[in-house]
């Protein structure tokens, strides 16, 4: 005599009887682990599905750059200079210079100083040359309004306030008697007549006049009042916005 414990109840044909065929018990086996089986799968399926949405979520994350944080020039002493003669590996260099004020660069005079800094920081939305059936004039860099402008070179302020198109502008004249052109500014911190040194914070990004968004539109006039491909002239001068 032995009895056989089971999960399910016994079918009545064979409760009282002293054997359970054993087909009934292989399929009811069967049944059982197929049952286990579909459990797991569902289980792993949604812990795959979890752990792809999770990864896929962090590298999607990962592949959005972080934009550099910028360190007002007032946070830092007045002194605060980078030595001219230090040389930093290109990258640092850059890092360096997107997130510290120009005026830490600024050593005029010193060998091997910069004589021009970049007009804002930001990201370069359009360039100069041919666009909706014109032509662009100037380099736009996008950032959001209030983001600091600064002088490019040493310099001279010919005109502050309204243009037509821009909303407002800053005119300067620069230190090898091109002009440069600020435009779309939000707010301008400097008057006609004034100089400025490179670096120095002149106005803000804005969105004013025709603007799709908020950015710098910055152009450089030659001499003789022809407009020329701004960017080409800043890397001529070692600027790389």
């Amino acid at each position: 005599m032995f009895s056989l414990a089971v999960s399910d109840p016994i079918p009545n044909r064979y409760r009282y009887r002293n054997v359970v065929p054993l087909t009934y018990l292989n399929t009811h086996h069967s049944s059982q682990k197929r049952t286990r089986k579909a459990v797991r799968a569902v289980a792993l399926a949604a812990f795959v599905g979890a752990a792809g949405l999770t990864v896929g979520s962090a590298a999607q994350a990962l592949a959005q750059p972080a934009p550099a944080p910028v360190i007002p020039a007032d946070a830092l002493p007045a002194d605060v200079k980078i030595p001219a003669g230090v040389n930093l590996p290109p990258e640092l260099d850059k890092f360096a210079r997107d997130i510290l004020p120009p005026s830490v660069f600024d050593n005029p005079g010193a060998p091997g100083a910069r004589k021009a800094v970049k007009p804002v920081s930001g990201t370069v939305t359009s360039g100069y040359g041919p666009r909706w059936g014109s032509n662009h004039n100037g380099v736009d860099i996008a950032n959001s309004i209030g983001t600091p402008i600064y002088a490019v070179t040493d310099g001279v302020v010919l005109e502050s306030g309204p243009a037509s198109g821009f909303g407002q502008w800053v005119r300067v004249k620069q230190d090898d008697g091109t002009t440069g052109v600020f435009g779309h500014v939000d707010q301008s911190f400097v008057h006609a007549g004034q100089r400025v040194t490179a670096g120095q914070k002149i106005a803000t990004v804005g969105n004013r006049g025709e603007s799709t968004g908020p950015h710098l539109h910055y152009e450089v006039w030659d001499a003789n009042g022809n407009k020329i491909d701004p960017q080409v002239w800043l890397n001529q001068r070692g600027v790389h916005p």
